[in-house]
């Protein structure tokens, strides 16, 4: 269903972009365009994005978190409350990673202040989508540092 869903707001952007692109081409025989080319450009390339986000998804959570990812087959017990609260903040990762695209796109026009609030929304999509790598990554960086720590508090009670 979410693909769905960013199937369609990328249709929508990409029409959008379209329009854009139109008005421009209207109002520059007219008199000098208000609107930049670079709004069209963004809307275009965020709702190819999106478009292709399903497919792209999984190579890209391949290329930075590794075989194990959200769209990986996994063997575990899917009636366990761990489970259930995984899919459902993988499924809100999709979400935010959604709006924040959408946030990104709006950022492009002039007076449009959200661009940071976009990416932040991306990153957030990003983390939550890979919930299970990004703990685990956590936890060794976590567990390394109380590592060096020990190691440092020893040599300087042998010193």
């Amino acid at each position: 269903m979410l693909a769905g869903l960013s199937y369609v707001l990328g249709i929508a952007l990409v029409v959008s972009s379209l329009n854009k692109f139109k008005s421009i081409a209207n109002a520059g025989h007219q008199s000098p365009s208000q609107v930049k080319p670079f709004v069209p450009v963004t809307y275009m390339g965020i709702g190819v994005g999106l478009i292709f986000l399903p497919s792209s998804f999984s190579v890209l959570s391949n290329t930075f978190f590794g075989a194990a990812n959200v769209l990986a087959y996994s063997n575990s017990n899917d009636t366990t409350v761990m489970s259930m609260m995984t899919f459902l903040i993988q499924t809100a990762g999709i979400l935010w990673f959604l709006r924040g695209a959408i946030l990104l796109a709006h950022a492009s026009e002039p007076g449009v202040q959200h661009g940071s609030k976009g990416l932040t929304f991306i990153l957030s999509g990003i983390i939550a989508m890979n919930f299970e790598s990004t703990f685990e990554m956590l936890n060794e960086m976590l567990t390394y540092l109380f590592s060096v720590m020990a190691a440092v508090k020893n040599n300087i009670k042998n010193w």
